[in-house]
């Protein structure tokens, strides 16, 4: 249990510190480089955090249990953001807004953490390895991100008046859509290592002793 307790607990520390350097981003535009720099801390921190808790220090702290499905999909949902940002610095610096390169481009960081979102989340509510109902939280947060980032989307398709009127709010949506895939589970994460810590400690049985 030692072992799950420092798993969880490092690993929900990663997601908040993601969390902290992620919206520390916006406050930084005006110093060249600053942001991206946080940018990308953010994606590592996430990344670790996420493989920590896949992988987990021994089988036991894996919350997908090391099964290959769930460790793949975690992979793939812990390295897509750092690789979604390398790849616009590197593509724009060397392609125009107007490239057909960016739509599709676009179209794949939205289906591909979506996809293998859905599947690590499945694999973490199946594994049973975090205590029911938090075992359903990845898949709650998921929902929650998906939900916030198609709003705008769809607003801008289908009332693109609607959407530059709203500039100031709909942002705000991403912001929401953020908070549970790294707060959330990070506090849950550290949450959980203490109530695992409380659940090993042995309790003094004072009627053995008379």
């Amino acid at each position: 249990m030692r072992g799950r307790r420092l798993t969880w607990l490092a690993g929900g520390i990663g997601l908040i510190g993601s969390g902290v350097f992620g919206m520390s981003t916006s406050a930084l535009l005006g110093i060249p480089g600053a942001s991206t720099v946080i940018l990308l801390l953010s994606d590592l921190s996430w990344a670790a955090a996420i493989l920590l808790l896949a992988i987990g220090l021994v089988r036991e702290d894996s919350v997908v249990a090391r099964k290959p499905l769930g460790i793949t999909a975690a992979a793939v949902v812990a390295l897509w953001p750092a690789t979604d940002t390398l790849v616009n610095l590197a593509a724009g610096s060397q392609l125009g807004p107007d490239a057909a390169f960016w739509p599709i481009w676009g179209y794949l960081s939205w289906v591909v953490p979506l996809m293998f979102g859905l599947i690590a989340a499945m694999q973490v509510a199946r594994a049973g390895v975090v205590p029911t109902p938090w075992n359903w939280a990845p898949l709650w947060a998921l929902g929650i991100r998906t939900v916030t980032s198609l709003i705008p989307a769809l607003v801008a398709v289908a009332s693109p008046n609607t959407f530059m009127a709203m500039g100031d709010v709909l942002p705000l949506l991403g912001t929401l859509g953020y908070v549970p895939i790294t707060f959330g589970l990070g506090v849950l994460a550290v949450a959980l290592s203490t109530r695992t810590r409380s659940a090993t400690v042995p309790v003094f049985d004072s009627s053995a002793a008379t």
